[in-house]
């Protein structure tokens, strides 16, 4: 049962990973130039971020875009730090610039999309984006964007993130997750099943986001919720792989470990709202590829995780029954069997697929550092990445499944 399980997942791997290398070489949605630039409004929602404000306010005032044409809502969400104080200060520093502070209070249990619904009411322009308060834009960042709103069907533009803080393991290890989102970001916009806009920098059209009831407020993943209502209502998302935001990422254990667990309740939560499109022909390759290979993968973590759990258990607790039984010698029980043993031993069924999914793997990691224009760094944290990190990832969705079971209140 276990070797057929290993078996179906190495497949289904490897039809993944032959799936997206040829999407590599297919051509992606061209750019259109405008003859004017359109205007456009951000919103910077900011809950104790008197450090982090000031960085990505000042990346706003150097974008290459007419500063006539930006209108910059920084919305105070009821910070107990000084980021009222230092939103002020930032008025008085761009007085010449469009920007206004929005100040509310912060209720229990509330999110980021109440923030950023207050900023909707305040924006205007043709387009409205979102960018945390821990980002920072690239100088062309909008006007890489911009071209990709080539039709009315195309909802929002999300840019490419890169990681700023690499000093510690954890964000040694998201640097290379999110070279490799990137690169799969950049090749599901080729086959029109992009479904994510992450809040480091996306750009919405302001009247679709405000006719569609703009953003969840119950959602603990406001993002990835407006991206798949987008989708639900036959709107496209692309992705400009030219245009960079950067984002400071957790760098603790902890941080990780709450900002994962809450993705992945939140990707539960929409993937149930929107069930209606798996599998659904509607949809286009978004309901009858990208959907279902969702769940799918969703539904081998959780598999996966079990049946290894179960198995360590088991020899584990069959070990522990010989030594105490003493049925054989410690020496015999625990003696490591030779090289010759183990290649006697392995079953080449599962291991072939596996070792020619890993290798395909190894090649998009490549072509994900090509397409960001980044070096191969860190040797040890790629291995940590491809045969550890997995495993963390894992309990993050065990723990996901659980809370959203179980109901357990959500935090944001």
């Amino acid at each position: 049962m276990n070797d057929l399980f290993f078996w179906i997942v190495s497949i289904f791997g490897l039809f993944l990973s032959i799936f997206w290398t040829q999407v590599i070489y297919m051509s992606g949605p061209e750019p259109v130039k405008r003859k004017e630039l359109p205007s456009i409004s951000i919103i910077v929602p900011a809950w104790n971020e008197q450090k982090a404000l000031p960085k990505t306010i000042d990346s706003l005032m150097v974008l290459d875009y007419p500063a006539d044409k930006i209108n910059v809502i920084i919305v105070n969400h009821g910070s107990t730090d000084n980021t009222k104080q230092v939103a002020r200060n930032l008025l008085r520093k761009y007085k010449e610039r469009k920007i206004l502070l929005v100040n509310i209070k912060r209720k229990p249990g509330q999110s980021k999309a109440s923030a950023m619904n207050v900023g909707l009411k305040y924006a205007n322009g043709e387009f409205v984006g979102c960018m945390d308060a821990d980002s920072v834009a690239d100088k062309e960042a909008l006007l890489n964007l911009i071209p990709f709103f080539s039709g009315k069907e195309v909802g929002a533009v999300i840019s490419a993130i890169k990681v700023t803080n690499t000093k510690t393991m954890w964000g040694k290890l998201q640097r290379l997750e999110y070279l490799f989102a990137q690169l799969v970001r950049e090749l599901m916009s080729k086959i029109d099943t992009l479904h994510v806009t992450p809040g480091a920098l996306s750009l919405y059209r302001l009247d679709l986001i405000k006719r569609l009831g703009g953003f969840d407020e119950n959602s603990l993943t406001e993002d990835y919720e407006i991206a798949m209502r987008l989708r639900y209502h036959g709107y496209t998302i692309k992705m400009a792989i030219k245009s960079i935001s950067y984002t400071a990422v957790p760098d603790t254990f902890r941080g990780l470990w709450k900002q994962r667990v809450r993705w992945f309740r939140g990707f539960i939560e929409t993937a149930v709202k929107y069930k209606k499109m798996f599998g659904n022909k509607k949809f286009g390759m978004m309901g009858v590829f990208q959907y279902p290979v969702n769940i799918l993968t969703f539904i081998t973590v959780i598999s996966g995780f079990s049946i290894v759990s179960y198995e360590l258990f088991s020899k584990g607790y069959n070990l522990a029954m010989e030594l105490f039984a003493l049925k054989a010698g410690v020496f015999d029980v625990l003696k490591m069997p030779s090289w010759f043993d183990i290649l006697m031993h392995v079953n080449v069924n599962i291991l072939f697929p596996m070792v020619l999914s890993f290798s395909i793997a190894i090649y998009i990691y490549h072509m994900a550092h090509k397409v960001s224009g980044e070096k191969w760094k860190y040797p040890l944290i790629l291995l940590i990445y491809l045969f550890l990190y997995p495993i963390l990832r894992s309990f993050h969705w065990i723990t996901a499944v659980y809370k959203e079971t179980f109901g357990v209140s959500k935090k944001w």
